[in-house]
């Protein structure tokens, strides 16, 4: 028979035990309150109070031009510890999912290339957007960040945008993509769409 800790530890899943601090000193670029470059900021206060009337609910991913997929795939696989999830290529007017087995020597060899790869770990999802190897990235590598947002968000967010004539890439039922004026791509989705 088991005895109370090993009944315990095998009752508790990894999302209920809570990470245990080390006494090991905080980076030198961040603070104890956990802003960078040394900021000692207090919580909970503002220079310019908004009036917090979105509902933004989380990010919900990057999206990185990247001019060899396949090493960034494997550079962020290792380094990050996440998860391949999906290669996508793109077809007339849609995306195809790769197959599980795709080979990258194969594929180079008989152009079935992915142009997108999706990794994941916790609450961060990484879009890989092949550029190519020739590829001059004239674009900012930052293809666009994904936010997740309430639908009633969603619309009023597409409604200030659309009035600010910023530019639209996208204008679909449950997803919003723009272009700010400092040149970064905002791809919004709302939760009916997850």
């Amino acid at each position: 028979m088991a005895d109370r800790s090993d009944a315990q530890s095998e009752a508790e899943t990894p999302t209920d035990r809570m990470p245990v601090a080390a006494n090991v000193p905080a980076p030198s670029n961040t603070t104890e309150s956990g802003f960078p470059y040394g900021l000692d900021i207090p919580r909970g206060t503002a220079i310019i109070a908004a009036e917090h009337t979105l509902d933004l609910q989380a990010f919900d991913h990057i999206a990185l031009r990247v001019a060899s997929i396949q090493r960034a795939e494997s550079f962020y696989h290792d380094l990050f510890e996440m998860d391949v999830v999906a290669r996508a290529r793109r077809t007339a007017d849609d995306w195809e999912i790769m197959p599980i087995d795709f080979d990258w020597t194969e594929g180079l060899n008989s152009g079935y290339y992915p142009e997108l790869v999706v990794l994941h770990n916790g609450p961060i999802t990484l879009l890989l957007l092949n550029a190519g190897h020739g590829a001059i990235m004239l674009e900012p590598r930052l293809a666009h960040v994904g936010l997740r947002v309430s639908s009633e968000s969603l619309g009023f967010l597409r409604g200030t945008v659309l009035i600010r004539s910023y530019p639209v890439i996208q204008d679909d039922l449950h997803a919003f993509r723009f272009r700010d004026p400092y040149g970064i791509t905002w791809h919004l989705t709302d939760t009916a769409s997850h």
